[in-house]
């Protein structure tokens, strides 16, 4: 009976305001066919409202296609058109679904599933990829990194087969905001090879947003470069009246080059209130072929990831406890001198989101830790002198990110929204190496790495506490506006560090056992430790960041957005703390795929950005039968740390050290330290899309395509490093029922505007065939794939050189007959397939 009361308070009010809705700003929808449910997920997504609704009212039932330009009313009613439901204004850009007939139904209401709670606003310069975007894509790549590859701005440097590294705008890696289910995770490694975006797996994702540049406070902080947020699908409950809902999806697939194979599976059940998911995957590839048929060494892996979710819906709350763990027992790394021997993480998250009178509340606290191994994999060892052994170069991290976030929305009237909220933010790391086995002959050899365990890192810790307040105001039904201010204090610490050298090694001694060189750097490495040590360690950072974002629409056909952002970033662990100047050492520190060795400054300042952009977005505005949208940026960053080269004038690169340790390689690479200087970064991101042909025999079929350029320039003189020179892709889609097909060419200029400070590699301009089809029938659906039709040897302009074995970066044993123009390069032609089946 309370039930009932509170369904018909609720249809009394439902209707007493229905007709008082003010007017609500048009935009641009594309929404094929689907589920109801799928569809109203969309229109919440994309619109910035909520819908209520019960599970049996949508179930069995498809939508209209959604295409033009509507109010979120307007979209709405189009959707439900022939579903026999009808919709009513609740509140503040809500919406309640309900049959049309609502005297024999008015009892469902209490038990109403809530979907598109208000959020930040997405913007122009915003992009969101959901599963149905990247269905099929997820048999072509392995790597979730990969499925960012298509929006405007986005690049990735080459990394491990799972452990791409996305770069925004010229802005790569750290200066990206990155969160898994609200996760901010930390790579645990000098070289990056677990990044955030490796601890979940693609068939895992469920929603992708990417924003670029202006980013709300709310949505990023100790970033200059953009948002990158990975959510999984949301949890799915029982209908009423149903008991048990079970559900999930299974796939697997295959790549010709490289043999590369895997799986994987999600399953769960619930009732109308509690649901339990377990999510797993396996995948796994050989080496890759390249465009000329040779084997690219270092490019095998294997991955696994399992996860389990319990979740708990009462009303307008929803509470999901996540937890899971990733095993890599090998993933090699064609552009480091060392590869992954093994990955180890688990993880949980608890998250929590809900709705009140005064507004929506969500929070999510997790806590993860890694256990990180690196040694030379199989393709890096050497050919040794007569006599010797292999000795191999074990390197152990241990890493934890603890953190929380809490964050209200309050609607203020019609016309505004506030957002305030604190997060925290925890990274610790522990890295040291173990000695090298092979005693007196191994020491001499490879430099003094003996007796005792090097440490790189002791305790090095990296706390951030930020605090952000947010203003939404939409001022009329065509102007928008986002202003928002966040503080920030960053504090960083390390503990003591240790070299290989043993201090109670006597001077006869080690003239007796030991040669010149290993003496000079159990000298050097002794006297930096005890330099390090004996400085103040401990860093303290107060950044404040403020975003101002307009969007004006003037008509039906145009849109316009734009945005100022100072953003900033404190410097990281590995940019702060690495503190030897062995040429080993270095070499072992490094995560821009350089084949240089790097040292850590512990007086870096944090950088600032100023960010500005403005978007200009047009459409057909009857079908949305096209649109073109474009996107120029540019930044100022103060501070922005790149590197210096090590030399006896430099003097943070061992002055305690002797000469011969401060004295640049002779094979083309270099031994480097982070510094600050001031930089500027331009460019321009542009995609478009269009309907050209539709015919009810034959389909529908459209093009798509995005290009972009940016240009980075240091201050005091030279580029900046992995700048994406002008890139385009442009595809030729077709649609019939449910079958999908599209060709696909992409186009990557030259790059000739390298950085001469870190001996970049030039790369010449290609051009790549891509071509697909798949098919869905009910809940099976098959992808059939062939990309680099041609088999072109290319070389990606970001993907750095090729270290995968021996000799691409010998230094000891040069090979005068092998020749590498150091570039690694892409993979030759391959045939995929995969198979997904949901119930």
């Amino acid at each position: 009976m309370k039930h009932m009361n509170r369904a018909l308070l609720t249809a009394v009010l439902c209707a007493s305001i229905g007709s008082a809705v003010a007017d609500e700003a048009a935009q641009s929808y594309d929404i094929p066919a689907q589920s109801l449910h799928s569809a109203l997920q969309k229109l919440a997504d994309q619109a910035g409202v909520t819908v209520f609704f019960s599970e049996n009212q949508v179930a069995g039932k498809n939508s209209t296609v959604l295409k033009g330009q509507y109010s979120p009313r307007e979209a709405l009613q189009k959707l439900l058109l022939g579903s026999g439901l009808i919709y009513t204004y609740t509140a503040d850009n809500s919406f309640a679904i309900k049959i049309a007939d609502t005297g024999s139904h008015v009892a469902m209401l209490p038990t109403m599933t809530i979907i598109g709670e208000k959020k930040a606003p997405i913007g122009l310069s915003t992009t969101e990829i959901t599963d149905q975007d990247f269905n099929g894509r997820q048999a072509q790549i392995q790597d979730t990194a990969k499925l960012l590859e298509d929006a405007p701005g986005l690049s990735l440097q080459a990394g491990g087969g799972v452990s791409a590294l996305p770069i925004i705008h010229g802005l790569n890696d750290e200066r990206i905001k990155i969160d898994i289910n609200g996760m901010t995770i930390t790579s645990a490694c000098a070289n990056h090879m677990n990044p955030a975006l490796s601890y979940i797996d693609r068939t895992h994702v469920g929603k992708i947003i990417i924003m670029q540049g202006v980013t709300p406070v709310s949505m990023g902080g100790d970033s200059i470069g953009g948002t990158i947020s990975v959510q999984s699908p949301e949890p799915v409950f029982a209908e009423p009246g149903k008991d048990i809902l079970i559900n999930g999806k299974a796939s697997t697939f295959y790549r010709s080059n490289g043999d590369a194979f895997g799986g994987n599976i999600a399953a769960g059940i619930a009732n109308q209130n509690v649901r339990l998911d377990y999510t797993g995957s396996h995948s796994g590839s050989r080496n890759y072929r390249s465009g000329n048929g040779r084997v690219v060494e270092s490019t095998a892996y294997e991955s696994q990831n399992h996860a389990l979710a319990l979740s708990f819906k009462l009303d307008n709350h929803l509470l999901e406890i996540k937890g899971g763990q990733q095993h890599i027992p090998f993933q090699g790394f064609p552009t480091q001198r060392m590869d992954m021997t093994l990955n180890d993480s688990i993880f949980g998250n608890v998250h929590y989101k809900g709705s009140y009178d005064w507004g929506n509340l969500e929070s999510t606290l997790y806590l993860e830790n890694t256990k990180h191994h690196m040694d030379i994999g199989y393709d890096k060892l050497f050919p040794q002198p007569p006599g010797t052994s292999h000795a191999l170069m074990p390197m152990d991290v241990r890493g934890r990110n603890l953190g929380y976030k809490v964050q209200a929305e309050i609607p203020y009237g019609k016309r505004d929204t506030f957002r305030i909220g604190n997060e925290f933010h925890a990274n610790e790391l522990d890295e040291w190496w173990d000695p090298v086995n092979g005693g007196q002959t191994s020491v001499n050899q490879y430099g003094g790495m003996w007796p005792y365990a090097f440490i790189n890192l002791n305790n090095a810790t990296r706390d951030r506490l930020g605090t952000f307040a947010e203003w939404n105001a939409d001022w009329t039904p065509e102007l928008k506006s986002t202003l928002g201010v966040r503080y920030d204090r960053t504090m960083t610490g390390a503990g003591v560090v240790k070299p290989y050298f043993n201090p109670n090694v006597s001077a006869a001694d080690r003239a007796l056992w030991f040669n010149q060189n290993v003496r000079d750097a159990w000298t050097n490495q002794f006297a930096e430790a005890t330099r390090f040590n004996g400085q103040d360690r401990s860093r303290d950072y107060d950044t404040f960041d403020v975003t101002a974002l307009m969007q004006f629409t003037p008509n039906k056909i145009s849109q316009y957005e734009f945005g100022y952002a100072r953003k900033n970033r404190a410097p990281s662990i590995y940019e702060l703390y690495p503190w030897s100047t062995g040429s080993m050492q270095m070499s072992m520190i490094g995560s821009l795929g350089d084949g240089n060795g790097y040292v850590g400054n512990p007086n870096l300042k944090p950088e600032t950005a100023h960010n500005i952009s403005f978007t200009a977005a047009f459409h057909e505005a009857e079908n949305n039968d096209w649109e073109i949208k474009a996107t120029p940026y540019f930044s100022y960053v103060e501070n922005f740390i790149d590197a210096d080269r090590c030399g006896s004038s430099n003097p943070v690169c061992g002055t305690a050290a002797p000469s011969s340790f401060r004295a640049q390689p002779t094979n083309g690479f270099l031994f480097l330290n982070y510094a600050n200087h001031d930089a500027r970064l331009w460019g321009m991101d542009l995609s478009a899309r269009a309907d050209l042909f539709k015919h009810p025999t034959f389909g529908q079929f459209g093009t798509h395509t995005t290009m972009g350029y940016v240009r980075g320039e240091r201050m005091d003189g030279g580029n900046l490093y992995h700048m994406m020179p002008f890139n385009a892709k442009l595809s030729l889609d077709h649609k019939l029922d449910g079958w999908k097909n599209s060709f696909e060419m992409q186009f990557v200029d030259a790059k000739s505007d390298v950085q001469k400070l870190r001996n970049e590699l030039r790369t010449p301009s290609y051009v790549l065939l891509n071509a697909k089809t798949g098919y869905q029938w009910k809940n099976l659906s098959i992808d059939v794939g062939l990309d680099n039709i041609l088999d072109k040897q290319y070389y990606h302009p970001l993907a750095g050189v090729n270290a995968g074995d021996y000799y691409a970066m010998s230094i000891t044993f040069p090979d005068p007959g092998y020749t590498n123009n150091r570039n690694l390069p892409g993979m030759g032609r391959s045939v995929f397939v995969g198979m997904s089946l949901t119930y």
